[in-house]
C-alpha cells in the first residue's frame, strides 16, 4: 500500500509535465539514425543533459536522445533486467535502487527503470537517492511527453513510436492509465492494444509502432 501511494504521487507529478505539452511532432528515424552515426559527440551532450534532467530540451533534441539511443552500442530492447525485477517485486528497495541506477547508465531513457529508481528512492533511507527524485520525474516525463508527441496513437496511421516492448506496457499502465487491458493485436505491423480508461465504460485502441525492437531482433536472431 504504501508503495502504491508514493509510486501515485510521483507518477502524478511527473504526468501532469507530460500532458501539458502533448502536440505531435514529426519524427525522421532514418535522420537521427545518421545525426548519432556522424556526430555522435552531439548525441552525447544531448544525453548528458536529458540525464540531469534538463526539461529545456526541444522535442526535436528528445527524439534524438531516446529513439537515437536505438543505434547505439548499448541497446538491447530485449533485455528485460531479470534480477532487477525480481529485487522490485520483492520489495528490496536498497537491491534496486543499486541495481536500476546501474543499469540507467547503460540505458538512460528507459521508462521501466526510471519508475522502479523512483520507487525505490521513495522508499529508502538514502540521501542521493532523495535528492535524485526531482532529475528521475523529469527523465520519466520527457521520454513519455516523446512517445506521445511522435503520434496521435489512437489511429494505425498515427502511432506511437517505442524503441522497446516494455516502453509500451509503461505507457499503456502508468501515463495513459489504462484500468483494464482486453487484448492485442499485431495489425499491419503495428502493435494495437484494447484498453478501458478509468471513469470510461468506453473501449479504446491504442496503436505503437515497436519496429526498431523488431529489426534489432531479426538482424540479432533473437
Amino acid at each position: 500500500m504504501i508503495r502504491k501511494l508514493l509510486f501515485s504521487i510521483v507518477m502524478l507529478a511527473a504526468t501532469s509535465f507530460v500532458y501539458a505539452a502533448h502536440d505531435t511532432v514529426e519524427i525522421d528515424i532514418n535522420l537521427i539514425k545518421v545525426g548519432v552515426a556522424t556526430n555522435p559527440g552531439r548525441y552525447n551532450d544531448l544525453v548528458n543533459r536529458f540525464v540531469s534532467g534538463d526539461t529545456t530540451l526541444t522535442s526535436n533534441e528528445l527524439a534524438t536522445v531516446y529513439y537515437g539511443y536505438a543505434f547505439t552500442s548499448d541497446y538491447d530492447p530485449t533485455d528485460h533486467y531479470t534480477d532487477l525485477t525480481n529485487a522490485y517485486l520483492a520489495g528490496d528497495y536498497d537491491k534496486t535502487w543499486q541495481m536500476a541506477t546501474q543499469a540507467l547508465e547503460y540505458n538512460p531513457v528507459s521508462l521501466d527503470l526510471t519508475i522502479k529508481a523512483l520507487v525505490a528512492a521513495n522508499n529508502i533511507n538514502n540521501a542521493e537517492a532523495r535528492k535524485m527524485i526531482p532529475v528521475l520525474q523529469n527523465r520519466y516525463g520527457m521520454i513519455s511527453r516523446i512517445i506521445l508527441e511522435s503520434g496521435a496513437g489512437t489511429e494505425n496511421e498515427s502511432p506511437f513510436i517505442v524503441i522497446c516492448e516494455d516502453d509500451i506496457s509503461r505507457i499503456v499502465r502508468n501515463v495513459i492509465g489504462a484500468e483494464t487491458l482486453l487484448g492485442n493485436a499485431n495489425i499491419k505491423g503495428l502493435e494495437a492494444i484494447k484498453m478501458t480508461l478509468p471513469d470510461d465504460e468506453r473501449q479504446h485502441i491504442l496503436y505503437f509502432d515497436n519496429n526498431l525492437q523488431h529489426n534489432y531482433e531479426r538482424e540479432h536472431g533473437k
